[in-house]
Protein backbone atom coordinates (compact mmCIF):
# COMPACT_ATOMS: atom_id res chain seq x y z
CA UNK A 1 0.00 0.00 0.00
CA UNK A 2 1.46 3.34 -1.05
CA UNK A 3 -0.25 6.34 0.47
CA UNK A 4 0.12 9.83 -0.99
CA UNK A 5 -0.02 13.16 0.77
CA UNK A 6 -2.27 15.41 -1.30
CA UNK A 7 -1.52 18.83 0.15
CA UNK A 8 0.49 20.71 2.73
CA UNK A 9 -2.44 20.36 5.12
CA UNK A 10 -3.12 16.65 4.58
CA UNK A 11 -2.36 15.56 8.13
CA UNK A 12 -4.69 12.59 7.76
CA UNK A 13 -2.45 10.97 5.13
CA UNK A 14 0.69 11.77 7.14
CA UNK A 15 -0.86 10.09 10.17
CA UNK A 16 -1.88 7.04 8.10
CA UNK A 17 1.66 6.64 6.75
CA UNK A 18 3.12 6.93 10.24
CA UNK A 19 0.47 4.55 11.63
CA UNK A 20 1.57 1.84 9.18
CA UNK A 21 4.64 1.56 11.40
CA UNK A 22 8.27 1.12 10.64
CA UNK A 23 9.58 -0.69 8.61
CA UNK A 24 6.26 -1.42 6.86
CA UNK A 25 6.05 2.21 5.71
CA UNK A 26 9.59 2.36 4.28
CA UNK A 27 8.33 2.69 0.71
CA UNK A 28 6.55 5.91 1.75
CA UNK A 29 9.41 7.55 3.64
CA UNK A 30 10.95 9.46 0.71
CA UNK A 31 7.50 10.80 -0.12
CA UNK A 32 6.98 11.72 3.53
CA UNK A 33 10.30 13.57 3.71
CA UNK A 34 9.53 15.44 0.50
CA UNK A 35 6.81 17.30 2.39
CA UNK A 36 9.35 18.91 4.71
CA UNK A 37 10.63 21.25 2.00
CA UNK A 38 8.73 24.08 3.67
CA UNK A 39 8.92 23.90 7.46
CA UNK A 40 5.84 26.15 7.75
CA UNK A 41 3.51 23.61 6.17
CA UNK A 42 1.25 21.88 8.71
CA UNK A 43 2.47 18.42 7.61
CA UNK A 44 6.15 19.24 8.23
CA UNK A 45 6.12 19.22 12.05
CA UNK A 46 4.74 15.69 12.52
CA UNK A 47 7.07 14.41 9.80
CA UNK A 48 10.08 15.94 11.58
CA UNK A 49 8.91 14.38 14.85
CA UNK A 50 8.50 10.99 13.19
CA UNK A 51 11.97 11.03 11.66
CA UNK A 52 13.38 12.20 14.97
CA UNK A 53 11.76 9.17 16.62
CA UNK A 54 13.12 6.87 13.89
CA UNK A 55 16.57 8.21 14.71
CA UNK A 56 19.41 5.94 13.69
CA UNK A 57 17.19 3.72 11.53
CA UNK A 58 16.62 6.52 9.00
CA UNK A 59 19.34 9.09 9.62
CA UNK A 60 21.11 8.12 6.38
CA UNK A 61 17.94 8.84 4.39
CA UNK A 62 17.71 12.29 6.01
CA UNK A 63 21.40 13.02 5.32
CA UNK A 64 21.10 11.86 1.71
CA UNK A 65 18.21 14.26 1.18
CA UNK A 66 20.02 17.11 2.96
CA UNK A 67 23.05 16.57 0.72
CA UNK A 68 21.07 16.85 -2.51
CA UNK A 69 18.35 19.39 -1.72
CA UNK A 70 18.57 23.18 -2.01
CA UNK A 71 20.08 25.29 0.75
CA UNK A 72 16.76 26.47 2.21
CA UNK A 73 15.49 22.92 2.61
CA UNK A 74 18.85 21.77 4.01
CA UNK A 75 18.69 24.58 6.57
CA UNK A 76 15.24 23.38 7.65
CA UNK A 77 16.43 19.79 7.97
CA UNK A 78 19.43 20.92 10.02
CA UNK A 79 17.50 23.17 12.39
CA UNK A 80 14.23 21.25 12.70
CA UNK A 81 15.56 17.70 12.72
CA UNK A 82 19.30 17.06 12.76
CA UNK A 83 19.99 19.51 15.60
CA UNK A 84 17.53 17.56 17.76
CA UNK A 85 19.01 14.09 17.31
CA UNK A 86 20.45 12.42 20.38
CA UNK A 87 24.22 12.03 20.62
CA UNK A 88 24.29 8.54 19.14
CA UNK A 89 22.40 9.54 16.00
CA UNK A 90 24.18 12.86 15.71
CA UNK A 91 27.51 11.04 15.63
CA UNK A 92 26.48 9.70 12.21
CA UNK A 93 25.94 13.28 10.99
CA UNK A 94 29.43 14.60 11.80
CA UNK A 95 30.89 14.21 8.29
CA UNK A 96 27.94 16.00 6.71
CA UNK A 97 27.93 18.74 9.35
CA UNK A 98 31.68 19.21 8.88
CA UNK A 99 31.21 19.56 5.10
CA UNK A 100 28.26 21.95 5.44
CA UNK A 101 30.14 24.05 8.00
CA UNK A 102 32.82 24.64 5.39
CA UNK A 103 30.39 25.70 2.64
CA UNK A 104 30.37 29.46 3.08
CA UNK A 105 27.41 31.35 1.67
CA UNK A 106 25.16 28.35 2.13
CA UNK A 107 22.05 30.15 3.45
CA UNK A 108 23.13 29.85 7.10
CA UNK A 109 23.69 26.08 6.81
CA UNK A 110 27.34 26.76 7.59
CA UNK A 111 26.52 28.71 10.76
CA UNK A 112 24.04 26.14 12.03
CA UNK A 113 26.42 23.26 11.29
CA UNK A 114 29.23 25.01 13.17
CA UNK A 115 26.87 25.70 16.05
CA UNK A 116 25.88 22.02 16.33
CA UNK A 117 29.48 20.81 16.00
CA UNK A 118 30.55 23.26 18.71
CA UNK A 119 27.62 22.97 21.13
CA UNK A 120 27.62 19.18 21.06
CA UNK A 121 31.45 18.97 21.00
CA UNK A 122 31.40 16.64 18.00
CA UNK A 123 34.83 17.60 16.65
CA UNK A 124 37.91 19.07 18.34
CA UNK A 125 37.93 22.81 19.01
CA UNK A 126 41.07 23.13 16.89
CA UNK A 127 39.22 21.80 13.86
CA UNK A 128 36.30 24.16 14.46
CA UNK A 129 38.76 27.04 14.73
CA UNK A 130 40.26 26.13 11.34
CA UNK A 131 36.83 25.97 9.69
CA UNK A 132 35.79 29.28 11.23
CA UNK A 133 39.07 30.97 10.32
CA UNK A 134 38.65 29.96 6.66
CA UNK A 135 34.98 31.01 6.65
CA UNK A 136 35.83 34.40 8.15
CA UNK A 137 38.46 34.94 5.47
CA UNK A 138 35.94 34.14 2.72
CA UNK A 139 33.27 36.38 4.25
CA UNK A 140 35.75 39.23 4.66
CA UNK A 141 36.70 38.96 0.98
CA UNK A 142 32.99 39.06 0.05
CA UNK A 143 32.44 42.13 2.23
CA UNK A 144 35.48 43.87 0.73
CA UNK A 145 34.37 43.12 -2.83
CA UNK A 146 30.79 44.21 -2.09
CA UNK A 147 31.95 47.50 -0.61
CA UNK A 148 34.30 48.06 -3.53
CA UNK A 149 31.54 47.41 -6.08
CA UNK A 150 29.11 49.68 -4.26
CA UNK A 151 31.74 52.42 -4.05
CA UNK A 152 32.32 52.21 -7.81
CA UNK A 153 28.58 52.34 -8.42
CA UNK A 154 28.05 55.36 -6.15
CA UNK A 155 30.93 57.34 -7.65
CA UNK A 156 29.93 56.54 -11.22
CA UNK A 157 26.63 58.40 -10.80
CA UNK A 158 26.43 62.15 -11.44
CA UNK A 159 26.41 64.13 -8.18
CA UNK A 160 22.80 65.23 -8.77
CA UNK A 161 21.68 61.59 -8.69
CA UNK A 162 22.67 61.08 -5.03
CA UNK A 163 19.90 61.34 -2.47
CA UNK A 164 19.92 60.82 1.25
Amino acid sequence: MHLQISSKSDLESVNKIIALGYPENQTCLDHLLSWTCDPNWPVAAPIYQYFLALGKAEVQRVLALANRCDQDWRYSLITALIAHYDDEVLAECVDSLRRWASETGAKECDFESIRILTDRELIPAEEIAEIVKRNLFVYNVWIKETLSASERAVYSLPLGSHTL
